[in-house]
């Protein structure tokens, strides 16, 4: 093992004691075999006549059970992963184990952690505050979470409380966290309309196309185009052999899979389904910036390792594959899916009480696509600089968008920092790092946004 996984492994290994210390090794250990319980559940209902990855047990991304799990796996069970997701997990565990230590004495940390192991089903709220903190910590603060509903306002009315107070020299003011969701109620709603489609389309697609994939752009919304009409367009593009079909509701085109290139990486090697691996053989690349689908019937599956392994499930041929690229151009989708943070920024400000200055930073993924975040971009910019907080003791707010980029054996992530503030060169608040995400390796690029640098490779393929 290298030097710099040395490193990560010990940050990783560091987040995982900072929680498992504070829940207690026996509730742990309790919580872990139920966890482990419902993941060899799922896996041994599995059929290899159907479709594998729907058969794949697919972990929450609001448990935090699985945050620690993935932790406690990760470098010394290399069978058992689920990589897009622990991919997106260990950045933020390797952040905070890179000040475990010092984040253990800062006051009232406890209260954090307790609420985030309750549990709760909302783990990266208290995640975030986390992760901020150690962000202060790495530039030098003092930190100390506050309490909620323990600062008296002046109005002795108000009971809110910002996350923590941040302290460096003479400089003192108060820090407040606002998780955004990872997608908007609308992104979701159509994420679970298309997985209807899908569910019938690549079945159909497994009959009549193997060994194809679709690009389908939704012309209208996702939810208002079906499963029919889609599987109807295949047939009229596999029949009069163009390859291309456009109508009102959608366009698509359908291309082969690389089955002669697979087929020899298989003859060598096995390989997870639902990882970067099977994408870049199915679609013959990796996009974070895109929407895909891979539906598999294998040959034949293997599980190495141990019988303390989980996750571990690989294919060792494959029978036949189809896959699929959707986005949908509808300006109702746009909109609703770039919303800007001008209303999450006012429920920061809100929290600052008025005796001390304030900032505040918000975090949020950029899951959604390049086309998207240019949108909120241009809305955050429009919007965020009209609200009024000169009545406020709040200099200014931070935006930090991050994306995650899995690759066959590693991952990238990226992170843009944004900010709006009232006074000028507020960046100096932070004299040793800008990215909450970052250590000493990270390099920082500025005037471009991690988009931007996306959409520029894009442009040169």
């Amino acid at each position: 093992m290298d030097i710099i996984r040395q490193i990560e492994r010990t940050r990783i290994k560091a987040f995982y004691h900072l929680l498992v210390d504070r829940l207690g090794a026996e509730a742990w250990a309790a919580r872990k075999a139920a966890y482990l319980k419902c993941i060899r559940e799922k896996e041994s209902k599995f059929n290899i006549k159907q479709p594998i990855e729907p058969q794949l047990f697919s972990p929450a991304e609001d448990d935090i059970d699985w945050y620690i799990l993935v932790s406690y796996l990760s470098y010394d069970f290399p069978y058992s992963d689920s990589s897009y997701s622990s991919n997106r997990i260990y950045p933020y565990a390797m952040a905070i184990g890179a000040v475990a230590d010092q984040l253990r004495k800062v006051p009232h940390v406890n209260d954090v952690l307790d609420k985030m192991l309750a549990n709760n089903n909302k783990p990266e709220t208290q995640l975030f505050e986390l992760l901020t903190a150690s962000f202060y910590l790495k530039n030098g603060y003092e930190v100390a979470f506050i309490p909620e509903n323990s600062i008296v306002w002046p109005d002795r009315k108000t009971k809110k409380s910002p996350d923590m107070i941040v302290k460096s020299g003479d400089l003192e003011f108060y820090v407040e966290c606002k998780r955004a969701d990872k997608q908007t109620r609308y992104s979701k709603t159509e994420e679970r309309a298309w997985a209807d489609i899908w569910y019938e389309l690549s079945h159909h697609m497994l009959k009549v196309a193997p060994w194809s994939i679709v690009d389908l752009v939704f012309h209208k919304p996702v939810a208002d185009v079906t499963a029919e009409e889609i599987i109807k367009a295949v047939n009229l593009t596999i029949n009069g052999n163009t390859g291309k079909l456009r109508d009102g509701s959608i366009s698509l085109e359908i291309r082969a899979i690389d089955k002669i290139g697979l087929k020899r990486h298989y003859r060598k090697f096995s390989v997870r389904p639902n990882s970067p691996q099977h994408e870049l053989l199915v679609f013959g690349s990796m996009d974070s910036n895109e929407k895909r689908s891979i539906s598999t019937i294998a040959k034949q599956i293997t599980r190495p390792g141990t019988n303390d392994d989980i996750l571990n499930m690989y294919v060792v041929d494959v029978a036949k594959c189809v896959g699929a690229q959707w986005r949908c151009d509808h300006e109702d989708s746009l909109s609703l899916r770039s919303k800007h943070f001008k209303s999450l920024l006012n429920d920061g400000v809100n929290q600052i009480p008025p005796d001390l200055a304030g900032v505040v930073h918000i975090w949020y993924e950029t899951c959604e696509g390049i086309k998207i975040e240019e949108l909120r971009r241009d809305k955050n910019i429009k919007n965020i600089p009209l609200y009024n907080a000169s009545k406020t003791t709040v200099l200014g707010a931070f935006l930090h968008a991050v994306n995650y980029y899995p690759f066959e054996e590693n991952y990238e992530w990226a992170e843009t920092v944004q900010d709006f503030t009232r006074v000028p060169h507020l960046m100096k608040l932070f004299p040793k790092q800008s990215l909450m995400l970052a250590s000493d390796l990270t390099s920082e690029v500025e005037n471009i946004t991690h988009w931007e640098q996306d959409k520029a490779v894009k442009s040169t393929r």
